[in-house]
């Protein structure tokens, strides 16, 4: 009796002790499993969000849609390892879904071979709401066109912008540091000529007035360079907020790729390019005027 009585508790026991171990191992493959699902998750996230910041950049660069979903399919799937992605474009706005098959471990043993992870990311281009850099010139807000040749003009006739030409009334020079409401005079020549060659060093925000002059300042001009972007302020307004001081208000900022540099001969003046270039820069609601950051958005 005794005997058969220590059998049965070694037999109990022994189920007991196989319970313990299937339900350990269940445990064990929840653990593992589950925290590759959860690690791949979050790196197929990151490849989505890289596709869709790298695709707004091309958009926001003016490149085109299928330029802009090669960069998606680069950045998700050749340098981030997901399986496959697919991409639309709207407008500024790039969504991307990534996807990947995640091979099980533990999971094999109730039948779980893989599992399918799929993630979207959204990202867009936005105009800027401030900017540092800029050159001390101005221009009137118009309908520039990307890519066609403009010429900003030393001079104070008035040239139609329309025509590749800004001139008189449609630019202005500026004093970056005095901000309304400053009262200040004129920048001084050796400090403009500074912030032509390199770009203010501090932060002209949007919807600012900016004191400004339109005279001819050809030592100043004659600091820039073939191949130089320009970062500059687009104006909407012209007032004089002061007595015989007129400030510019800052509409947007746009970048000119600079293609040639008259210096000689009458006027002189900067030939050159309007275009899409990114910056760090909080993002506006604002006009887009081709100076922009890049936004994730979902």
């Amino acid at each position: 009796m005794k005997s058969r009585f220590i059998d049965q508790e070694s037999g109990q026991a022994l189920v007991i002790v196989v319970l313990f171990l299937g339900g350990l191992l269940a445990m064990l493959g929840l653990v593992v499993d589950g925290g590759n699902i959860y690690l791949q998750r979050r790196a197929m996230q990151n490849a989505a969000d890289a596709g869709a910041i790298a695709g707004a950049r091309v958009l926001a660069l003016n490149g085109t849609p299928s330029e802009a979903q090669a960069a998606v399919q680069e950045y998700t799937v050749q340098r981030n390892r997901a399986d496959s992605c697919e991409s639309t474009i709207n407008g500024p706005v790039v969504t991307v879904s990534a996807h990947k098959s995640v091979e099980m471990t533990f999971a094999r043993i109730v039948g779980v071979q893989q599992v399918s992870i799929s993630v979207r990311a959204a990202a867009a281009f936005k105009p800027v709401r401030e900017a540092r850099g800029l050159a001390p010139i101005a221009i009137k807000n118009f309908d520039y066109q990307y890519d066609q040749t403009y010429t900003i003009w030393d001079d104070t006739k008035d040239r139609d912008p329309e025509s590749g030409n800004i001139s008189g009334s449609y630019r202005g020079w500026l004093n970056l540091e005095c901000v309304y409401p400053m009262s200040c005079g004129d920048g001084g020549a050796s400090q403009l000529k500074e912030w032509m060659r390199n770009g203010y060093p501090g932060l002209v925000e949007q919807n600012t007035w900016i004191r400004g002059s339109s005279g001819t300042k050809t030592s100043v001009l004659q600091q820039a360079s073939v191949g130089q972007l320009l970062l500059i302020a687009v104006y909407d307004s012209i007032q004089e907020l002061y007595p015989g001081k007129s400030y510019y208000r800052v509409k947007k900022f746009a970048a000119f790729k600079i293609t040639a540099v008259h210096f000689t001969g009458n006027p002189k003046g900067l030939e050159g390019n309007f275009k899409g270039y990114v910056i760090p820069s909080p993002p506006s609601d604002g006009e887009d005027g081709g100076l922009r950051t890049i936004v994730v958005t979902k």
